[in-house]
């Protein structure tokens, strides 16, 4: 895996902290779910992130929140379109396995931006058997909403009543069962990804059927 220069085409606003930055494709190559790092070609510096784009767009899509005291989302924030900019990957292996993709039932489960890598999936491979859990603050966080089918998305909102369960999906998780051949998905913070794995054990899931992928 080489260190590829490509082109910012553009910096999506999403919300007043949260973008997607947008970059030529070449002929990169990479399953969904998998990640790529981001660098910065004058100083070297960069930080992982999910691919937000599906397999077979034209162009890279990564969802990025600028963090408070984080110069990297800052800079990313703040690049023009035919800004240059340094990629290494693809990496990872958050990916989808065969059951998972000839109508096995899946359950992702997503905080934040931790979204990034259901989007891939659910956008390269429109035929799953899927349910998405994400959990916001707010309401205008269910970032990408729209690529997910309504009857099959729940957001789950800790701040404001304006979503489709007010709580944190680990409280839904405890007052809905999931079905025990369920493979299950989990994507965000460590401490969401800790008591979801613990509430799906306990409701029978087995432990090789539930992978995940911490967001720092």
């Amino acid at each position: 895996m080489e260190k590829r220069r490509h082109q910012v085409l553009e910096v999506e606003a999403l919300t007043p902290e949260t973008f997607v930055i947008h970059l030529d494709r070449q002929d990169f190559s990479f399953q969904s779910g998998q990640y790529a790092i981001l660098r910065n070609p004058e100083t070297g510096e960069g930080r992982e992130y999910s691919i937000y784009s599906a397999v077979n767009d034209d162009r890279l899509s990564f969802l990025v929140r600028e963090i408070e005291d984080g110069e990297f989302s800052r800079y990313l924030k703040h690049l023009t379109p035919g800004s240059p900019i340094e990629l290494d990957g693809p990496r990872g292996f958050f990916i989808l396995d065969e059951q998972s993709l000839n109508g096995k039932p899946l359950l992702f489960v997503a905080t934040g931006t931790g979204i990034s890598p259901f989007h891939s999936f659910v956008l390269s491979h429109p035929d799953l058997n899927y349910q998405v859990l994400h959990g916001v603050h707010f309401a205008d966080e269910a970032y990408g909403q729209s690529v997910f089918d309504a009857s099959r998305f729940c957001l789950c909102t800790s701040r404001e009543e304006e979503g489709n369960y007010f709580g944190r999906v680990s409280y839904y998780l405890k007052e809905h069962t999931i079905a025990t051949e369920t493979i299950c998905y989990l994507c965000g913070n460590s401490d969401m990804i800790e008591e979801v794995t613990g509430i799906l054990e306990n409701q029978g899931i087995a432990p090789e059927n539930i992978r995940t992928e911490v967001f720092f």
